[in-house]
């Protein structure tokens, strides 16, 4: 049903599309060719409609392609690889994103871009379906970009920000300094209400001012050096220092609206990190590669203290909680890789990976009852964490026939996991996952793969460890008896070229062991939330992904992407021991993002739209709804007229009535259902009004 609703919407907004035999319309033929089978070169003439200043400009505009930086959140390096080339080869190695890399490519430096669309030996896709290889013409000379916004945020504070960056060659190296920073105040407004004697009786309602302010600074530097012609190195380095402040007040009034209470809170948190990743290639002959990837990275932090103090309208200070904590993170990994290609059907890559991490968290929890300061036990809230990591691998890419290809793939992970201080435990994993894909290319327009897969999650060092949330009274234990879940995947894709568009089709199962969620720990005599695995789960999903011109319908040089997304997943609940949906998860997804350019006047506008449908959290003694109903509308007028520059105006949350939570919570186990109270909460931020002006030199 689903897959055919998506058929429904593409063949309505793109009526020939289907019939359509010819890779390319007549009006881009110069400017989109296949440059062999599963490859498309984009020149730039394709791109000139969208007016684009950097690559990042061109690559968000290639049809049926979304730019993924890898998951580059895990430890280690062996999923942080995205899906961006640049001359054949990937630019960065987790120090920095790929919006930054193409932000610092002048547009007019790009000779073309290729989309990749299958696998093929001369491409490491990493397992991704899609890459792009972005080509830089030669002799490009120095060159910067910059970029300056201005936000006006709801409490009428103006935040500027800001990037720069400058690359310059020297000899055989190519250079790069940028740096990046800004500060932004944003204001908060939320409306409680919450109902007593089983969520029936109004018990009080709330109003939070909750005033924020964010600050930081990132600068980079980059190099990227041809040793000879066998060898080069590519070296990044990061530092980023950060503070995020909260000022909040809440007045509290009964059923009648008389004052209850009074409530504020200030907090700072700060901190800061810095990462230095290097590449070493070296060609050993005509069909041997080697790659040495190294990665450090440190980041410490402070979190407050965070004083929650209540006053009472007769007597005035009541109590203050007082919290307090810190942590330091800190990665090491090393990656060696070997890539051999004894023909051109055949490309085969092997090696190992090592990482050591380790997070070591403490905080402090206490009240002040105006008299005296009581420290308060939580469990689990000095502890560190340290893991250390070993992978072997193996890669096979094989091309059958020029409609036909395979990959192959073998990953084996050992891990030991040790946890010291208030929670004592050492752990050893092993893994193995393996990965084959069938891709299968039925003409110059449809092109299909299936996938199956193993993956194991990465063990969350935050999950160990214990959490406080002062200002929804909300406390989470650690679990050092959490352990990774794993996921069997099998997957299928359809993907459709028409013209100048896209269309593809995703359908996936997912059947998971040891799903992530939250479990009931006892403690002290108290009974918390503490992530955990809550038995085995399934997921099973359709995602549709469209790009297409809208020239059909009277709108010229317009173009639309689509997103939709649906998820069905499935646990067994341990509580209740019924069937429920995953929790944090939502069932729909959905992004619009439509664009107009007017190249004569040299005017565009556009708007993206992006939409979830109700999320639920289940706890032990909490179950919560998340709501998202109107949506995020965000729109903008752009020109390039003035000085090569292009200047954008925009509003950010057009449609703001908020989103909407509910709490309930139960008396004793959500199992038993006898609900002590409800609370219903609505949140919003406002209207954000932007200008941003960017620019090459």
């Amino acid at each position: 049903m689903r897959a055919t609703a998506a058929i429904a919407l593409l063949s309505a907004l793109q009526p020939s599309a289907l019939a359509q035999q010819e890779i390319m319309v007549a009006d881009s033929a110069a400017s989109v060719v296949e440059l062999q089978s599963g490859v498309l070169g984009y020149a730039p003439a394709f791109f000139t409609a969208f007016s684009p200043t950097t690559a990042l400009d061109m690559v968000q505009r290639v049809p049926g392609f979304s730019l993924s930086g890898g998951d580059s959140g895990r430890r280690g390096l062996a999923d942080s690889f995205g899906n961006l080339l640049i001359n054949g080869a990937r630019p960065s190695n987790k120090s920095l994103s790929l919006q930054t890399v193409l932000q610092r490519i002048d547009a007019n430096d790009v000779e073309r871009i290729e989309l990749v669309r299958e696998a093929l030996p001369q491409f490491d896709m990493r397992g991704h379906p899609r890459l792009v290889n972005v080509i830089l013409r030669e002799g490009a000379g120095n060159s910067g970009s910059w970029s300056a916004v201005a936000r006006l945020s709801p409490s009428n504070r103006v935040g500027p920000g800001g990037e720069i960056s400058y690359t310059t060659q020297a000899g055989s190296a190519e250079m790069t300094f940028g740096f990046e920073g800004g500060w932004q105040g944003n204001l908060f407004r939320r409306r409680e209400s919450l109902y007593d004697n089983g969520g029936r009786d109004l018990a009080e309602l709330r109003w939070d001012n909750d005033q924020r302010h964010y600050q930081e600074f990132i600068p980079t530097f980059s190099l990227n050096w041809r040793i000879n012609e066998a060898s080069s190195l590519r070296t990044d380095l990061r530092y980023q220092t950060w503070e995020w402040r909260r000022g909040m007040r809440s007045d509290v009034v009964d059923e009648t609206g008389a004052d209850l209470r009074f409530e504020q809170s200030n907090t700072d948190n700060h901190g800061s990190s810095w990462s230095m990743s290097s590449t070493y290639t070296l060609e050993l002959g005509d069909n041997l590669s080697s790659e040495t990837i190294g990665l450090v990275s440190r980041e410490d932090w402070f979190d407050g203290p965070e004083r929650f103090e209540t006053f009472s309208p007769l007597s005035g200070f009541v109590q203050a909680s007082i919290y307090e904590g810190e942590g330091e993170y800190k990665e090491t990994a090393i990656r060696q890789t070997f890539s051999w290609n004894p023909n051109e059907r055949h490309s085969v890559e092997f090696g190992g990976e090592t990482a050591i991490n380790s997070r070591d968290t403490s905080f402090s929890l206490a009240i002040d009852d105006g008299t005296s300061i009581t420290m308060l036990d939580l469990p689990v809230s000095d502890t560190m964490v340290e893991e250390t990591r070993s992978e072997l691998f193996a890669n096979h890419t094989w091309t059958v026939s020029d409609r036909i290809s395979l990959e192959s793939g073998l990953r084996y992970e050992f891990s030991e996991i040790e946890q010291t201080g208030d929670a004592e435990q050492s752990r050893s994993f092993t893994y193995a996952k393996p990965s084959f894909t069938f891709n299968y290319r039925q003409d110059e327009q449809n092109r299909y793969r299936i996938t199956l897969r193993r993956d194991v999650a990465q063990l969350n060092f935050g999950r160990f460890a214990s959490q406080v949330d002062l200002t929804d009274n909300n406390s989470t234990l650690g679990n050092p008896d959490y352990v990774p879940q794993r996921t069997w995947t099998l997957e299928g894709e359809w993907e459709r070229r028409f013209g100048d568009g896209s269309f593809s089709l995703v359908i996936g199962y997912d059947k998971i062991e040891d799903l992530d969620g939250w479990v009931p720990i006892e403690a002290n005599g108290s009974v918390f939330d503490a992530p955990g695995n809550i038995g085995d789960g399934s997921n099973f999903r359709v995602t549709t992904n469209m790009t297409t011109p809208l020239d059909d319908f009277g709108l010229s040089n317009a173009v639309i992407d689509v997103f939709l997304e649906y998820y069905d997943t499935n646990v067994e609940d341990q509580l209740t021991m019924m069937d429920r949906h995953w929790s944090g998860y939502r069932m729909w997804e959905l992004r619009l993002d439509y664009r107009q350019t007017f190249p004569e006047s040299q005017f565009a506008w556009g708007w993206d739209y992006f939409w979830l449908s109700d999320g639920e959290v289940f706890r032990a003694q909490e179950y919560r709804v998340q709501g998202f109903t109107d949506g995020d509308l965000d729109l903008y007028v752009e020109t390039t007229r003035w000085l090569g520059l292009t200047l954008r105006a925009g509003v950010d949350a057009v449609i703001n009535n908020g989103d909407d939570r509910e709490r309930v919570f139960y008396n004793g186990s959500r199992a038993d259902g006898i609900i002590d109270r409800i609370e219903y909460q609505n949140e919003s931020m406002g209207k954000t009004f932007y200008i941003r002006a960017r620019g090459t030199f």
